[in-house]
């Protein structure tokens, strides 16, 4: 029974370990979009079986990374602009509904949670460390969700937040390819103001700037996907 519950333990933290070097190596963009994913060489890359292997790729199918086709294994994802607003639009909504619920308040906790991903965005500002900035997004606007102490409203915003890292690469995609040598620095320093403008509505109490400002950070961000796919 011991040794059972062992290999389990194993298992499932072998699991965690090819999880984090995937979902790593296709934000940070060492995986391209349509590359495909061979279990064997993350195996031994990594050192473990491909049990484990194969379950991280279906935890980041489920997070929208990876696409599984039957008989031909795993690629890294591409979304389609379809795909990214109705993941914009669905989070930015239930956010909202969660404020007007709560009537714009947080508590402390719930305040001092958003400033502290407030300040880490700050520090990631500049930098290229996508993994790091989608934690603290959903660190962020997670304080929004719990605002409203609505446990299935939580759970429904939940279940988009596996593909906002696939959001911030499609984003990442999309600006490196319009050729700004200053994309990476520009970008930061747009999440932040986008964040910094939230944060002060939510601080303040003020529901519809708050609203306002979900509707600007959510839609602009489709709108930029939205406009390259007809340039493509």
């Amino acid at each position: 029974m011991n040794n059972t519950i062992d290999n389990t333990k194993s298992r499932k933290n072998c699991s965690e370990v090819a999880l984090y070097f995937l979902r790593e190596q296709i934000i940070d963009g060492k995986l391209q979009p349509g590359e495909k994913i061979i279990e064997n060489n993350i195996s031994e890359k990594l050192n473990i079986s491909r049990g484990p292997v194969r379950d991280a790729l279906k935890q980041l199918a489920v997070e929208g990374l990876v696409d599984y086709h039957p008989n031909k294994g795993c690629t890294v994802a591409l979304l389609s602009p379809k795909d990214a607003y109705e993941v914009f639009f669905l989070r930015g909504s239930l956010e909202k509904l969660a404020l007007e619920k709560s009537g714009c308040h947080l508590d402390t906790y719930g305040l001092l949670a958003m400033e502290s991903a407030l300040d880490k965005l700050r520090s990631l500002a500049g930098e290229d460390n996508l993994l790091e900035e989608v934690e603290a997004d959903e660190k962020f606007h997670s304080q929004i969700v719990l605002s409203c102490q609505i446990s299935r409203l939580y759970k429904m915003w939940e279940l988009l937040s596996p593909l906002n890292g696939a959001m911030f690469l499609l984003l990442k995609n999309i600006r490196s390819s319009c050729g700004n040598e200053n994309f990476t620095e520009s970008r930061g320093s747009r999440l932040v103001s986008s964040h910094e403008r939230i944060f002060e509505a939510i601080k303040s109490q003020n529901l519809s700037e708050a609203c306002q400002a979900l509707d600007d950070h959510y839609l602009k961000n489709g709108e930029i996907i939205y406009r390259h796919s007809l340039i493509d």
